[in-house]
């Protein structure tokens, strides 16, 4: 194979430069047998676990707690599936957060005027502290934020209003990677339509 490379390589060299060809002809290729290796005769054996001679030995199986939001009342359709009631989720999304020179801006569906969390304020609030919400116009402090008691969130109490925007979908935010991420409230402070 190599020698064929090397012959071509001299072929189109030659050609480009116009000098004669060295080396003459394409070397002649072997033809190679194969050759048939049978099979091994035996199969190996899969080792087999051994047999619980009790019942009684067997742990029962633990049931599954029931996930929060959701009823445990279920309908049989067929013996494959079955169908649960869907149950409405916990918040609801009423408004979204973006970084504008560094501060975070607060823009809520309920409340017009608008509010920002300053670039000290957010970090104090991600590393345990508390942080001050501000009007956009920076005349007057409506509220704090701080992390939630899981640390998954971070929770703004603005008027007495508790907003929560979850460190998931804000992290990419402050980091750059998204523009905007959504701000939620409880749904039970949201009054019915």
């Amino acid at each position: 194979m190599n020698d064929t490379i090397r012959v071509l390589y001299r072929t189109v060299k030659a050609a480009i430069w116009g000098e004669p060809v060295e080396g003459a002809a394409m070397p002649q290729e072997t033809a190679v047998q194969p050759t048939i290796v049978p099979a091994p005769s035996s199969t190996p054996e899969i080792p087999k676990a051994p047999l619980i001679e009790s019942p009684d030995l067997i742990p029962a199986q633990e049931p599954d707690p029931p996930v929060p939001g959701i009823t445990m009342e279920s309908a049989t359709v067929s013996d494959e599936w079955t169908v649960r009631t869907m149950v409405d989720p916990v918040f609801v999304k009423i408004g979204r957060v973006y970084l504008d020179a560094g501060d975070l801006i607060i823009r809520s569906d309920r409340d017009s005027r608008g509010f920002l969390l300053s670039e000290d304020d957010i970090d104090a609030a991600l590393t345990g502290g508390s942080g001050t919400v501000r009007l956009l116009d920076l005349t007057a402090a409506v509220g704090t934020a701080q992390l939630s008691t899981s640390g998954r969130a971070l929770n703004i109490g603005i008027d007495q209003q508790v907003h929560t925007i979850p460190l998931r979908l804000l992290t990419p935010v402050l980091t750059g990677h998204n523009r905007k991420a959504p701000l939620f409230v409880p749904k039970e402070a949201v009054a019915p339509d």
